[in-house]
Parts: C-alpha cells; sequence; structure tokens
C-alpha cells in the first residue's frame, strides 16, 4: 500500500488484474459520492476536505507501478488509460454506482476515461486546469522546468504566492521521498507524467476520434484554468480549441492564476467546481465562457 503518499489515514482494496490501489476518505455522512484522483494527497487535502462539506470525496493515488492491463502496441502500459481502468475498477469494489468526478490537471485523464468508457456512471466531470489537446503543443515551458530536476524552481513557476506557497509544496515533496528519490526513477516518472498525464487525449485512439466525442458530449463537463498558468498557455491553442468545441462546456478563465491553485486559492477551486455541480443540478444551460 502506498500510504505515504496520503496526509492521514490511507487504505486499499486490490483490483481483479492484482494491482493494489491506495485511497483515502472524507465526508462519509453524505449520500453523493465524488471521486478524486492524484499522484499524491497533501496539498490536495485542503481541496478534497471542502468539498467533503457537502460529499463524500474518495481521494484515490494514481501508481506508476504494478499490474497492468492496458498495453500500448510495443508492449508499454498505457497509463492514461490504466488510470482510467483502476478508478472503474475501485468504484466496482466500493459500489460506488454514479458519482461526480473532480479532476485537477493530470488527475482529470482518469475522468475522461470513465466518460469515454462508462458514461453511465459519470454524473459530471470537473477537468480543472487541463482539457484534452486537439492541436498540439505552443510551447513547453512546464515539462522543461519539470526535467531540469529543481522543484523549487518548477513549483515557484507554479505558484501566484510562492514566498507563501513554496514551503508548503516542498514539504509535500519531503514526506513522498522525492528529495531523496533515486534518480533514475524519478526521471521515469517524470517521463510517464510527461507522456501520459498531461494528455487526456491519450484515452481516445486517435486525436480526431477525441475531437468527435467532445463535439457530441451528453456529460457535464466543466473547465477551470488560469490566465498565468504555464502548462495552460504551454497549450493554449489546444485548450481554447477545447473550450469552443466541448458540447455544452462551462468554463471559467481566472485572471491572475497560476498551476498551482490547490496552494494558492483552495477555496476558490472549490466555490468554482460547487458553482459548477449547481449549474448542473438546476439543469439550465451551461455558461460557455466566464472571465472572472
Amino acid at each position: 500500500m502506498e500510504d505515504f503518499k496520503i496526509k492521514g489515514e490511507a487504505k486499499s482494496v486490490t483490483t481483479s488484474y492484482g494491482a493494489e490501489l491506495t485511497y483515502c476518505e472524507r465526508g462519509q455522512e453524505h449520500d453523493e459520492v465524488v471521486v478524486f484522483p492524484g499522484f499524491f494527497f497533501y496539498t490536495f487535502m485542503d481541496i478534497m476536505e471542502a468539498i467533503a462539506e457537502r460529499y463524500h470525496v474518495y481521494g484515490l493515488i494514481m501508481r506508476f507501478e504494478g499490474p497492468a492491463d492496458e498495453f500500448n502496441e510495443d508492449g508499454s502500459v498505457n497509463w492514461a488509460k490504466q488510470w482510467g481502468k483502476d478508478q472503474y475498477e475501485f468504484c466496482r469494489l466500493m459500489g460506488i454506482e454514479r458519482f461526480i468526478h473532480f479532476g485537477k490537471c493530470h488527475s482529470t485523464t482518469p475522468g475522461w476515461y470513465m466518460v469515454k468508457n462508462h458514461p453511465e456512471m459519470v454524473k459530471a466531470l470537473a477537468s480543472f486546469f487541463l482539457a484534452p489537446h486537439l492541436k498540439g503543443q505552443t510551447d513547453n515551458r512546464w515539462f522543461q522546468m519539470m526535467s531540469s530536476g529543481d522543484p523549487a524552481q518548477m513549483m515557484s513557476a507554479g505558484l501566484r504566492k510562492p514566498q507563501q506557497g513554496l514551503a508548503k509544496k516542498m514539504e509535500e515533496v519531503k514526506a513522498i521521498g522525492m528529495d531523496k528519490a533515486d534518480p533514475e526513477k524519478t526521471m521515469a516518472m517524470a517521463s510517464v507524467i510527461q507522456k501520459y498525464a498531461g494528455a487526456s487525449e491519450g484515452v481516445w485512439d486517435s486525436l480526431e476520434e477525441c475531437e468527435e466525442f467532445l463535439k457530441g458530449l451528453s456529460i457535464p463537463v466543466g473547465y477551470l484554468f488560469g490566465t498565468d498558468d504555464p502548462f495552460f498557455n504551454d497549450f493554449y491553442e489546444s485548450n481554447m480549441y477545447a473550450i469552443m468545441n466541448t458540447r455544452g462546456a462551462h468554463t471559467v478563465i481566472l485572471q491572475g492564476e497560476c498551476h498551482l491553485m490547490e496552494i494558492d486559492c483552495p477555496q476558490r477551486v472549490v466555490d468554482e467546481f460547487f458553482r459548477f455541480v449547481a449549474d448542473v443540478e438546476a439543469g439550465g444551460p451551461n455558461e460557455i465562457l466566464g472571465i472572472a
């Protein structure tokens, strides 16, 4: 069990294909379920606990190794699909028949898998800070910083208030052992992140299939971005194209916000999530573009 990736109590379940999935949960007193995947649950905890004021939230660890049954043609694991398959297996094991998916960046990818393959289970998808990329990259600033080997540099660039937030993020880095990790293993993990975590379009077999799916979508999708997020700007054309071509999308772009909003302004992120779900539950027309 990867309990070191969670701040607080951790639990686990084992899938039919032998993978042990680590998770945490909050808000057990509520009936409606939110599934929130992530690589680690330290800096994500403020968001998780705020959502748990209204929902039963499961925080599911997205793993980098172990048994798999989603493969590419060359035999390598397709982690975009595997994280989604893990989430499906997790829901099945936990008896979750229908849920709202909350995803931030990398954790939107399993949600897209679920929307594509098991739409009957997904009430709504909050695809925050990330959309499927149909137009490629316009820059590579974020991943260049990731491969620099200096976590502090990347974290600072992802924070609107680095003087306040960097210590919190670096505390997470130390808690999960990334400050002392095997460099070779760290680089392998970074390679998986670059190839799969920031590329939810990998859930589909082609960009054409992905685009057709977005244009015919029937499940509500909420997009949230910050204007100063280097990852948003690295894929600016793709993000704007997804906003305009995801049927009925609810989109908000926050002026001046950066990538690590879970540290800079967690309550603001949660408020936007609650507003999105309220719009879904009201059954009215979705807001197409809101600049806040």
